[in-house]
């Protein structure tokens, strides 16, 4: 009777709990794996052989063929190898692939791999490959009827004439990669869904237009004389950058869309960043620059300039034309740019401003940085205390200053009166 007691015991302990699990469980232990130790279970039992082979998800990085002692193979032979086997012995469908060979120098032709993937219904994808000569997309990718997720690094793009939409993406992000102006907004525009957009164009573009009416949240890093929006009534959050050199901001030629078209089609934009390029692109070739805009800008609640010269008249007028258009504006940071040109405008546009009705009736936060101490600076810094009834902090970050200068910006902006009596200034 002891011994039986013993044998039951022993054969529970025994027992491969782990194999017995569900077919999902055990695909979610798999999933938390990299796919290199993931194939390595396959040696544990007949159970075990092929259970890897029925991943959804599947991560192809350098770990697949980090050098060993016993293989000395090259990444590039190592990878081929790796695609050969997952083409011919994967089963079912591949929802997410990263593929992540930024260091692969001699990077191998993965069109096979993309064709398998537009095949095996792919949602979301990652190709994320070497600098250098840039991959051409294949024309398969853009059959992926169930795509919802898209990041492409240094890639060359040009739908087919064939492509109609991806129906289900709601987030495309391009980095790094070279397509036409006209490409470029046929793509967005066969997104319906599309929520984000991240955009960093390696040639630089005239002009596009977004149109987008799902969009909420729009990034866009690269070099471009104009852009607007069309149908982004939802489009809450916007940071445009479009990387000229400052030495060469006063050559920017007129956009196809001015200060008050830009802005128009921004009615919920929540956060803004702008520089200060594409304010020049948006104001070249104004008669005026408008006090107000047409449509005020009811939902923005932060506004971030960076590169503005508060020194130039212009920029000063667009400023204060967005603070005026933002009556529920919270947070302001502006990066300045010293350019040493006629200071005297834009101070005396400031000076006037100070007696003005304009008000920053829910301002809490400003920050400016990269403060040189010139006059319309100063300006600006008392104009914003004195219209702020609820400001709380104001952060003043200087350029590299002599202790003299910096010490002579202190004693006059502690001097200034402030509206509100909560403020605090820090340096």
């Amino acid at each position: 009777m002891m011994e039986s007691n013993i044998t039951e015991v022993s054969g529970r302990k025994s027992s491969d709990i782990i194999s017995n699990l569900p077919g999902d469980v055990i695909n979610a232990i798999l999933m938390c794996l990299p796919l290199r130790d993931a194939v390595r279970t396959s040696i544990l039992s007949r159970k075990w052989r092929y259970n890897w082979v029925k991943l959804p998800k599947l991560t192809l990085d350098h770990t697949l063929w980090k050098e060993t002692k016993q293989n000395i193979s090259t990444p590039r032979v190592k990878f081929v190898v790796i695609l050969y086997q997952l083409l011919s012995l994967h089963q079912g469908p591949i929802t997410k692939c990263i593929i992540s060979i930024p260091d692969l120098k001699d990077c191998p032709e993965i069109d096979n791999l993309m064709f398998f993937l537009s095949k095996n219904g792919v949602e979301s994808l990652v190709l994320e490959l070497p600098e250098g000569e840039k991959y051409k997309l294949p024309s398969a990718v853009f059959t992926c009827s169930k795509m919802r997720y898209l990041v492409l690094h240094h890639c060359l793009i040009n739908p087919s004439p064939s492509f109609e939409e991806f129906s289900r993406l709601i987030c495309l992000k391009l980095f790094n990669v070279t397509i036409s102006a006209k490409s470029l907004e046929n793509l967005i525009s066969c997104c319906p869904l599309l929520e984000g957009l991240e955009l960093e164009i390696s040639d630089p573009l005239n002009f596009i237009e977004v149109n987008a009416p799902q969009l909420r949240y729009f990034y866009f890093g690269s070099k471009i004389n104009s852009l607007c929006f069309k149908n982004t009534t939802l489009l809450a959050d916007v940071a445009i950058a479009t990387g000229h050199p400052l030495d060469h901001v006063s050559s920017v030629e007129r956009g196809k869309c001015d200060f008050a078209e830009f802005f128009g089609s921004l009615s919920a934009v929540k956060d803004l960043r702008l520089d200060i390029c594409i304010i020049k692109a948006m104001i070249a070739g104004l008669d005026e620059i408008p006090v107000r805009l047409p449509m005020p800008l009811l939902c923005l609640r932060q506004l971030y300039l960076f590169d503005i010269c508060l020194s130039g008249f212009d920029e000063v007028c667009c400023l204060l034309c967005l603070i005026r258009s933002s009556p529920y504006l919270e947070e302001i940071e502006i990066e300045a740019f010293n350019d040493k040109g006629d200071e005297l405008p834009a101070q005396e546009f400031l000076e006037a401003e100070y007696y003005s009705d304009i008000k920053l009736n829910h301002l809490t936060k400003v920050k400016l940085k990269a403060i040189s101490g010139t006059k319309p600076e100063i300006e600006l810094i008392k104009l914003l205390l004195a219209k702020s009834p609820v400001l709380e902090t104001m952060i003043i970050e200087t350029c590299t200053l002599s202790k003299e200068t910096l010490i002579d910006i202190m004693k006059q902006v502690t001097k200034f009166g402030r509206s509100s009596p909560r403020a605090e200034v820090i340096f």
